[in-house]
């Protein structure tokens, strides 16, 4: 139980910041929360989670806007739906391209093939990807989700709840996308490797296929 107080405690010093951050400090801890997260930021968890309500918070990020747009920065701040993440700006574009097509270069096999599974098949499993390769993945996969190219998606409606894994928008910069729709037309999966996965897998991974 004390334990359980103490953490009561930090959660309520927690909240009470939250309560006395002035514009600047708010506007900082969005930049640092836009920069960490590898996938879109949420404009109602951004809300909760900085106990602020979402005009605040929107009126935050039309700030961060705007200072993107008028100093002379590389990334620009731009919403999807209510949803807000940074992008390299357009103009920068081939430059960048080219800076990250040597990173490319230093991703191993195993980590393409893991990776093009992924884009094409999201979001996939551990059991799904070592199935489709034929070898353990698991390491693999950890060490993408180090690198900020995959992430969790949380657990999948089948059998053990295993853990489901997508692509990031990481991924879609390195590899010079716009969206996953950009992705080359073409199946990763040949019918027979599908039916060689376990009954579970299988099953989520075709509900997937048809879903699209």
């Amino acid at each position: 139980m004390k334990g359980n107080g103490h953490n009561f405690a930090l959660y309520s010093e927690i909240k009470c910041a939250s309560y006395i951050m002035d514009e600047q400090s708010l506007k900082a801890v969005i930049e640092a929360i836009l920069y960490a997260s590898p996938l879109p930021v949420e404009l109602e968890k951004l809300a909760a989670v900085l106990n602020v309500d979402e005009d605040t918070a929107v009126s935050v990020l039309d700030s961060i806007a705007a200072d993107c747009r008028a100093e002379s920065r590389g990334i620009e701040l731009v919403r999807k739906n209510d949803t807000f993440m940074f992008v390299t700006k357009k103009e920068l574009g081939q430059t960048v391209s080219l800076y990250l097509s040597s990173r490319r270069a230093n991703l191993s096999n195993a980590a393409m093939e893991v990776l093009a599974i992924a884009a094409y098949n999201q979001p996939v499993t551990k059991t799904y990807i070592s199935q489709v390769r034929g070898v353990s993945s698991s390491e693999v996969v950890e060490s993408l989700v180090e690198k900020g190219l995959l992430v969790e998606d949380g657990k999948i409606d089948v059998p053990g709840r295993p853990m489901g894994y997508v692509t990031t928008e990481k991924f879609l910069t390195v590899f010079n996308l716009e969206s996953l729709e950009a992705l080359p037309q073409k199946e990763v999966l040949q019918d027979e490797q599908l039916a060689d996965l376990p009954e579970p897998e299988r099953m989520a991974q075709t509900t997937l296929t048809e879903g699209e």
